[in-house]
């Protein structure tokens, strides 16, 4: 039994799962040579069918239930991600967020522009990947719960119960969630909206600081410690009036949408602090959070094996605190456990949707070293636009 596995968003991804193993795991990055790759996994998923002679797929699962996003050209998409960081609309939402009436016309037209870009997409869409997968059965998952199910081939043991946390920038609406895996089964318990993120905080700063959101946050982890700890608390003091955990919900609450993030910083003049004091204001503040997200979580459901997904996840010094915890017993982190890692999830999900939950024929992974180390790169173009289908 095979089953596809499909995330089109940046760091495009196919993964194949064959009776129960996880045998294919390609970015469409290296195959198209393009960082990052945003789009359709065309190419990876070409070349999962042509060594695995499979002429058709008859089970695709695809990340994303509620916002299934545009399929664009990923060339184009990133030339445009690597402009400025930070760009004319920021400035203007800056002057909006100074003086509310201009920053109500601004959100009014921000929601006019949003409508008319996103109008009839979803449906779109789903008639693409229709018309790429000919009489197989598609399914789509949640992006949270994606992130979720991918700790899952990485679990010590899966008779064992966790709590599994996600964080990221921003995913079907929602930027985190609370989970808890338990025989073959994962339950949502507390979800965090897209405009609650810490994720897209921590990118605001990466833009203030002239660097590439969703690709440089490390940088900014690794400047945190060179920062006076003087200094740096004091953009730290600032920072958690911006967003703050509220225990009761088991979610993160804010004093302004955190899409509009970048656009406050500069409003309130974030760019007089250093750039060292920047780096450890946001990365003291996310360490703190994070730290508070779990203890919280474990001692509500009683629980202390913890395992980690989303690109928040992915910074290793936030981590390394949550792994000295004495609530934690075990700790699990997602390889890679940013949007690359999400076309895992969503095989197992459906593995264990077909099992009713018996995970006893899924193999564990030790790894996501999946791909040969050098495939052939090849034109990244698509072999469809998406515009020229289902009119």
């Amino acid at each position: 039994m095979y089953i596809l596995g499909i995330h089109y968003g940046h760091d495009s991804t196919a993964v194949l799962l064959k009776d129960g193993e996880i045998v294919e795991a390609m970015s469409e990055e290296r195959l198209s040579r393009q960082k990052k790759h945003g789009g359709f996994p065309h190419l990876a998923i070409a070349y999962i069918k042509d060594k695995y002679k499979i002429a058709e797929f008859t089970d695709v699962v695809v990340v994303g239930e509620i916002n299934r996003g545009i399929i664009f050209d990923g060339v184009e998409e990133n030339a445009k991600g690597r402009a400025l960081a930070i760009k004319p609309k920021h400035f203007l939402r800056a002057i909006g967020a100074r003086f509310p009436l201009i920053g109500k016309m601004f959100a009014i037209r921000d929601k006019f522009l949003n409508w008319r870009v996103t109008r009839g997409v979803s449906e779109k869409v789903d008639c693409y990947i229709k018309e790429q997968f000919p009489g197989a059965e598609i399914t789509f998952i949640n992006h949270h719960l994606a992130h979720a199910w991918a700790s899952v081939p990485f679990l010590p043991n899966w008779k064992q119960s966790h709590l599994v946390l996600t964080l990221d920038g921003a995913g079907d609406d929602l930027s985190g969630s609370v989970n808890i895996y338990k025989e073959g089964k994962m339950e949502q318990f507390s979800t965090m909206r897209d405009h609650e993120s810490l994720g897209l905080l921590y990118c605001a700063v990466v833009d203030l600081l002239g660097m590439q959101r969703n690709e440089h946050e490390f940088k900014v982890m690794g400047l945190a410690p060179y920062a006076k700890p003087s200094s740096g608390k004091k953009v730290y003091e600032k920072l958690k009036t911006m967003i703050w955990f509220d225990k009761e919900a088991l979610s993160f609450r804010t004093s302004f949408p955190m899409d509009k993030a970048t656009s406050y910083l500069l409003a309130n003049e974030f760019y007089n602090f250093r750039f060292d004091s920047l780096a450890y204001g946001i990365q003291y503040l996310t360490e703190e959070l994070i730290k508070i997200l779990a203890k919280t979580s474990l001692e509500r459901y009683q629980l202390n094996n913890l395992a980690l997904g989303g690109g928040v996840f992915m910074n290793v010094k936030a981590n390394q605190y949550l792994r000295e915890m004495p609530e934690v017993k075990s700790l699990v982190v997602t390889p890679s456990c940013g949007d690359e890692s999400l076309a895992v999830g969503a095989v197992v999900a459906r593995f264990s949707e077909l099992n009713n939950g018996d995970l006893s024929k899924l193999i564990p992974l030790s790894s996501l070293y999946l791909a040969p180390p050098t495939p052939t790169p090849t034109s990244n173009k698509l072999s469809t636009p998406i515009n020229s289908l289902c009119q």
